[in-house]
Formats: C-alpha cells, sequence, structure tokens
C-alpha cells in the first residue's frame, strides 16, 4: 500500500540528503508508473467499478515497531453513467488504552483548508494482557472532489510542488498529518480515463 510520508518535501534539493530510501524512492515516481500500478476491481456483476492506488508505493515494513500508517486513493466509477467519485482511505496505526476515533479531515485547498468528518472504514485491537496500552488500527476515508485532485495532479512536477497535504483529527485530541504525492494523483485519474475510455463511458 502507498504510504503516508509525513516529512516528504519533494523537489527541495536542501532535503534530499536527510530524506529516507523510502521518500526518495517515492519521490522519483512518476505519474505512468502510478497508473500500472493501479489495482481495478470490476465483476460482471458489479455496477461500480473500483480502482485504487493500494499497491502504488509499497513501504518495507520496519523489523521492529508496528507497522507504518498507510494511505492511498479509490475511484468508484458508475459503469451506466461513468460518474466518479474519489475517496483518500486512510489506515493508522498506534498504542492506545482505548479507541482514538479519527472522525475528522483537514485539507487544503485553493481557497484554504477544509474540514470534512471521515467514514469509519474499519477497526482492529491485537490481543493484551487487561490493564495496557494495545496495538490498533483505525481505517477511515473521506471524500475528495474531482476538481480538487485535478488542480493537484496538474501541480506535478512543476515548481517543485508535488505534494498534497491534509490531516487526520481524533476525538482524543491525537492528530496525524500526510501527504499524497501529485504522481499518485495523477496516475489514478489517467486510469480513470483509460477505464472509461476502454469501456465507452462518457468522460465528463
Amino acid at each position: 500500500m502507498t504510504v503516508a510520508i509525513l516529512t516528504l518535501v519533494i523537489g527541495q534539493a536542501s532535503a534530499a540528503s536527510s530524506r529516507s530510501s523510502g521518500e526518495r524512492r517515492l519521490a522519483a515516481m512518476t505519474p505512468a508508473q502510478f497508473q500500472v500500478r493501479t489495482t481495478l476491481h470490476d465483476d460482471a456483476l458489479d455496477t461500480v467499478a473500483t480502482i485504487t492506488t493500494a499497491n502504488g508505493f509499497v513501504e518495507r515494513k520496519p523489523l521492529l515497531g508496528p507497522a507504518p500508517d498507510d494511505v492511498f486513493l479509490r475511484a468508484f466509477i458508475d459503469k451506466t453513467t461513468g460518474r466518479v467519485s474519489y475517496q483518500a482511505y486512510v489506515r493508522i496505526r498506534y498504542r492506545d488504552y482505548g479507541w482514538a476515533n479519527w472522525n475528522t479531515a483537514n485539507y487544503a485547498t485553493p481557497a484554504g483548508p477544509r474540514a470534512v468528518a471521515t467514514q469509519r472504514i474499519a477497526r482492529l485491537k491485537a490481543s493484551c494482557p487487561r490493564g495496557f496500552a494495545c496495538l490498533r488500527s483505525e481505517t477511515i476515508g473521506f471524500k475528495i472532489a474531482a476538481p480538487l485532485l485535478s488542480a493537484n495532479a496538474k501541480m506535478y512536477g512543476r515548481d517543485g510542488i508535488t505534494s498534497w497535504p491534509f490531516k487526520i483529527m481524533a476525538q482524543n485530541g491525537g492528530e496525524r498529518s500526510f501527504l499524497l504525492s501529485t504522481a499518485e494523483i495523477a496516475g489514478l485519474l489517467m486510469a480513470v480515463d483509460a477505464y472509461r475510455t476502454d469501456h465507452h463511458l462518457p468522460t465528463s
């Protein structure tokens, strides 16, 4: 899955030496590379086809400690009308005594930051002794408007602006900040256009 790189600053030479190998690999990826790594879920009985960037960039799991947070994009294509809705899919891992409830997303737009409610997708808690903080993961999603994705996709490789920032906030006061590569955004939109063209669906 595409992993959220919290300290990614692509296009700034002064930060290049301090990047991890994962950050450098992600920074080097192009929209075309993300497009070919998208995953299509489509069945003859489905009314909606789903394209994800879950396998676009895979970060190596650390030998010790919990796996890193995951973030990727999903597109849902109506197979009759060609209309598409988009969602950011986020899995947050942490250790705590109770659920954090990651229920709000704040993301950047040309008009300033916007706050939206998240949708709960899944929860998982590791087995641990009573009275101890347990390893937990919460998976949430939030909708993103197509024009905002298109605007960010156009920023790929221009003026060093290559990421779209957002953060997820929890009911208990916690926050997690993320960046999505504009190459990943552009690659998803390219995959959606290719699917609609191949299936003779309207593109607008």
